[in-house]
């Protein structure tokens, strides 16, 4: 590794811990304002993480909205990231009822039906919203739930969100380690929640899928563990809303396609989990992280990058 790609990382594992220092004696919202600004900072900082942002609202929406309206998508991308980080980091200082005014549950129902059924529950989403806020609220309403999620290159930085999730007794499930599998197992045979991101181009088994009319290489573990397991399979989103308040919508569980072609099957189903992703960008495009490249692995390749 470079020496000035170490010295990126320190900086940055250095700025987020004194951002959590200095922002937890600040109220919620005056926190969360200083979130926007420094998200504000960030876009105009960050040249080359613009760059990537731009050239992937560009593939999404290009030929339907204009050069100036996608600066604009991207500013409060960054903005909301902001305001993002200082809400989880002081998410835990909030009383009950001040957190329950701050988030409403839509679809809680069907989660309760989950749970009475028995094979466990898969909630499938995005890098939408305030992901990890969404973890967090459902975990202290009294779901046990479990994420899968990749070490960050940073092993600092990976076990402070690590230890952060721990806080609300959100689980994380390293992927890839020796244990993973049999941990997954175990959450859906206690009846438990196993939360899934699918919206990245990751080096995990995938599937080229249609996203914004263009084949992106697709986590396909959902499908598989849908498929194999029985589990209630549902996507979740969280939206935030005008005033930063936040809205977690948890959708009716999917009919998932099956016949005698397994792999088939984990195609259309992936296929079918990515539109409801797609669809929601589309209704808040400023709530995604584009900087993510989402389309980096080409189809004649085989697999990701």
């Amino acid at each position: 590794m470079k020496i000035s790609k170490k010295l990126v990382r320190s900086f940055i594992f250095a700025a987020l811990t004194s951002v959590a220092f200095l922002t937890r004696p600040l109220s919620w919202k005056w926190g969360v304002r200083l979130g926007g600004v420094i998200g504000s900072l960030l876009y105009y900082l960050l040249r080359r993480e613009r760059a990537k942002s731009l050239e992937g609202l560009r593939i999404a929406f290009g030929s339907d909205k204009p050069e100036r309206e996608l600066h604009q998508i991207l500013k409060k991308s960054f903005q909301n990231l902001g305001k993002g980080l200082i809400e989880i980091i002081n998410f835990g200082n909030l009383k009950p009822e001040q957190s329950e005014s701050l988030i409403t549950i839509e679809g809680e129902e069907y989660l309760k039906e989950a749970e009475c059924e028995g094979n466990g529950t898969i909630l499938i989403t995005g890098h939408l919203g305030n992901w990890e806020l969404m973890a967090a609220a459902l975990s202290l309403r009294g779901y046990p739930l479990h994420v899968i999620a990749a070490p960050l290159y940073d092993p600092r930085i990976d076990e402070w969100i690590v230890r952060h999730r721990s806080r609300f007794q959100v689980e994380t499930i390293s992927r890839g380690s020796p244990s993973s599998s049999k941990k997954i197992l175990g959450v859906l045979r206690k009846k438990e929640i196993l939360g899934l991101l699918i919206d990245q181009d990751t080096k995990v088994n995938g599937v080229f899928v249609n996203f914004f009319n263009k084949k992106a290489y697709t986590p396909a573990g959902a499908a598989e563990l849908a498929l194999r397991s029985g589990a209630a399979t549902m996507m979740c989103f969280i939206t935030r809303l005008p005033n930063d308040h936040h809205r977690i919508s948890i959708e009716k569980p999917m009919t998932l396609a099956q016949s005698t072609e397994h792999s088939k099957d984990v195609e259309i189903n992936t296929a079918r989990f990515t539109s409801r992703i797609e669809e929601h960008i589309k209704q808040y495009p400023d709530q995604w992280v584009w900087m993510h490249r989402r389309w980096k692995t080409k189809p004649e390749k085989n697999g990701p990058e």
